[in-house]
């Protein structure tokens, strides 16, 4: 009998520190109205408890590297400057917001490994939402909003950054601009209706831009002297442009890989590169733009495994391209269109293609001061797997 007793004891002191356990390491509220436990490393901004805070730069003076800031539901008007490395919580991007005014950007970022989650951030257009000073890197943007701002994030000379689930909208510029940063993954957001960019690649290298979508932006990703990019299973349409390659002298986008995107109903271009080479754009769906592609001062790009149909103007067009090469695509277009692909002043390999028609392909693509070859060519369209893969 003593056993027993023994036993449902020790059972009871099992479940009771399982219990404490389970409580301790939860640190944000199931409702976020609800004050969590008082846990170390831990301020609280709002939510009208003992020793919260009422703004959240109040917080941020108080606290220390490696702390948490949780701030409850609420707008806050106020500019924040992030000069420790720290968490910054909302209760949620649309219960939570940070309201700044018209003289600096709404937040600032000085220090090294900063998380930003679950605000919407905003202020009258004319200031950054987020921006980063020279060398402040490693950051994490996850799951805002961020509106009515200039730039959403401003990221400058920045690297080994994370953006992922936010939503950019009614920018009077940009989404995301950066210039000068490598090694930046930019994923699962939503740029929608911004003025002039999506995105802005500036002298940048290495961003990994996959998994989002753009739409009624000026140009979904606008790169300038940008190389090593990654443009992966993006839906990009409904904007003026949906990708946008370019550069000055010997300032080039170069080496930029564009994979599995669909790039629909641009109204000027789907794919535009200029002063861009050895590029690689394949397993494209780009349908229904003004041009398909268009490359002007091009040379040595890849452009293979793509669906380019029905377009306004032009599936593809070439101005001073030397040495680009266009080999099994799919080009069509269902109202017959008799010109699908013309060159002025250069050369290209357009060999293996199907032309939408098993009759001779010459009717099909015009030189103007430049040849192309176009033999041999496809008598039906390839199976080919264009799109974001899922």
């Amino acid at each position: 009998m003593k056993n027993k007793f023994k036993k449902i004891g020790i059972s009871l002191m099992i479940v009771g520190f399982l219990l404490v356990g389970a409580q301790a390491g939860s640190a944000l509220p199931q409702n976020p109205l609800t004050k969590p436990m008082a846990i170390a490393g831990w301020l609280y901004v709002g939510g009208g408890g003992p020793g919260n805070y009422t703004t959240i730069q109040s917080a941020i003076n108080a606290a220390s590297d490696g702390d948490t800031i949780y701030v409850y539901p609420g707008t806050y008007n106020e500019n924040i400057n992030v000069t420790f490395s720290l968490r910054l919580i909302g209760a949620g991007r649309d219960v939570t917001t940070i309201q700044g005014n018209n003289h600096f950007p709404t937040v600032m970022i000085y220090r090294q490994n900063i998380l930003i989650q679950g605000f919407t951030i905003k202020n009258d257009g004319s200031q950054f939402g987020i921006e980063t000073t020279t060398s402040s890197s490693q950051h994490q943007f996850r799951d805002n909003i961020l509106t009515r701002v200039s730039r959403g994030i401003n990221l400058y000379y920045s690297s080994d950054n994370t953006i992922t689930g936010n939503l950019f909208y009614d920018n009077t510029l940009t989404g995301v601009y950066t210039n000068v940063g490598q090694n930046c993954t930019i994923s699962n957001n939503e740029f929608n209706n911004n003025t002039v960019n999506g995105i802005y690649l500036n002298g940048s290298g290495t961003v990994y831009i996959e998994n989002n979508t753009f739409r009624n932006n000026g140009k979904g990703i606008y790169c300038f002297a940008d190389n090593n990019n990654f443009f992966t299973n993006n839906v990009i349409e409904f904007n003026s442009y949906g990708i946008f390659l370019s550069g000055e002298f010997l300032l080039n986008s170069n080496h930029n890989t564009i994979a599995h995107n669909r790039i629909n109903n641009n109204t000027i271009c789907g794919i535009f590169m200029e002063r861009s080479q050895l590029n690689r754009i394949e397993f494209n769906e780009i349908k229904g733009n003004g041009k398909g592609i268009e490359a002007s001062y091009t040379g040595g790009n890849i452009i293979r495994n793509n669906h380019i149909s029905q377009s306004d103007i032009m599936e593809i067009t070439l101005s001073v391209s030397f040495g680009d090469f266009i080999v099994r695509n799919n080009l069509d277009h269902t109202q017959d269109r008799l010109v699908l692909m013309q060159i002025y002043f250069g050369f290209s390999d357009a060999s293996n293609n199907w032309w939408g028609s098993v009759q001779w392909p010459l009717r099909r693509v015009r030189p103007i001061g430049g040849w192309v070859i176009i033999s041999p060519w496809r008598m039906g369209p390839f199976d080919i797997n264009v799109g974001p893969e899922l």
